[in-house]
This record gives structure tokens, sequence and C-alpha cells, in this order.
């Protein structure tokens, strides 16, 4: 995938959102918490219960940090729930390159690269590596990883060669974001149904109304 590709308007749907500190547990949540670890699955309400109040409070970075803790966790029937929410959140909030390429590569491990959307998430990854925080330290890492994913992908599909894979590319529309990010929000959206455990209206509000401030200090 070219470099050179523009970023088009499909992106005006993930970018970055300003956000508050991270507020430390209470007294009574920490016990909450220790308790919960006895029982597994009291855990996972407690947490889920956790991921609520913080998004409520606008505190997606601690909402997205128990989301990735829960996306580790296979045992549980609704780890792609959580998995599917914390790309969402990585997608909208102003979670650095690396994390969002991160969340990707796990949800193409998922999915694995015989999947109909790997092609989609894996240029999706490459797109936030190369446009989210390109300052960042781990903007490489991010980069290589993304890589890797178009590589698991090739590897699968017997794809060999740069003109074979730029033609794969070309034939599936992977330099066109305006058609693969609505295919993995669309994948995303599949994956949780009915059941997110927060309001994703009020990120992309938030976002919405951080770019106008941004606009505003700059004109």
């Amino acid at each position: 995938m070219s470099d050179s590709a523009k970023v088009p308007s499909s992106l005006d749907g993930i970018n970055v959102v300003m956000q508050n500190s991270p507020a430390p547990l209470s007294p009574e949540g920490e016990n909450q918490k220790n308790n919960a670890k006895k029982d597994p699955k009291e855990e996972w309400k407690l947490n889920k219960a956790a991921i609520t109040r913080f998004a409520k409070d606008s505190n997606w970075p601690e909402a997205l940090k128990i989301l990735k803790m829960l996306s580790t966790k296979h045992r549980n029937k609704e780890v792609y729930k959580a998995l599917a929410m914390r790309v969402w959140i990585c997608l909208k909030s102003d979670a650095p390159g690396y994390e969002v390429v991160l969340s990707l590569f796990h949800l193409l491990n998922t999915l694995t690269a015989k999947h109909e959307v790997a092609g989609p998430i894996a240029a999706l990854a490459h797109l936030m590596a190369k446009t989210r925080t390109p300052d960042h330290e781990d903007r490489d890492l991010a980069m290589g990883q993304s890589q890797q994913m178009f590589n698991m992908i090739c590897e699968y599909h017997k794809i060999i060669g740069e003109e074979a894979f730029h033609k794969w590319v070309a034939g599936n529309k992977l330099d066109d974001p305006n058609h693969y990010i609505p295919i993995v929000m669309n994948c995303l959206d599949i994956m949780v149904g009915d059941d997110w455990w927060f309001d994703r209206e009020q990120l992309q509000k938030e976002m919405e109304e951080a770019n106008a401030k941004k606009i505003a200090a700059q004109s």
C-alpha cells in the first residue's frame, strides 16, 4: 500500500479527542476489585460496570485499559465483544498509533488471515500507523506490525512479490479508506451486537467538539 495515498473523509469518524486524566479507584472500588478475583464471573461483571462508569465520566483511557485486559480473557464468551469495543475506542479516541495497531493486530489474530475482513483490518492498521501520532516513539513498531499483518494475509493467500501484492490491494480496494474503514467498523458492530458497555454517541460527540475547537483555534 502506497504511503503517498491521501487520507480521505472517512477518517473524520476516527479522529483524536482530548481526554481527562485517569481517576483513581475509590477504596470501595479497590475492595470490590480484590474480592472479585475469587470469582471470574463476578470479576468480569465488575469490570464491565467499571468500563461503563469510566466511559460515563469521559475517562476513556481507563475504560480502554480494562477492555484491553478483558480482550485477553479467552475463557469468557464475551471476550469478542471486549475486543471489538477495545478496537472501537482506540479508533475513536486519542490512543497513540501503536496502541491502535496493537488492537487491530489482536483483532486480525482472532478472526485469522482467512477472514473476509482481514484485508481491511490490515489496511486500516497501516493507515493508523502512518497517520496517527506520527511523531510517537513507537511509530516504527506500529509500521512494522501493520506490515506483519499484511505478510500474514499474503502468506495465507499465497500472494508473492510486490507486483502481485499491489494487484491484490487494488483489486480489493485496500488503497481506498472510504471503502475499507466502513467494512471494519461494521465488523465491530456485528461482533458486539446491541450489547455495548458504553455510550458510543458520547465519545463521538466529544470527538466532534474537540475537532471543532481545533479548527476554531487554527482559524
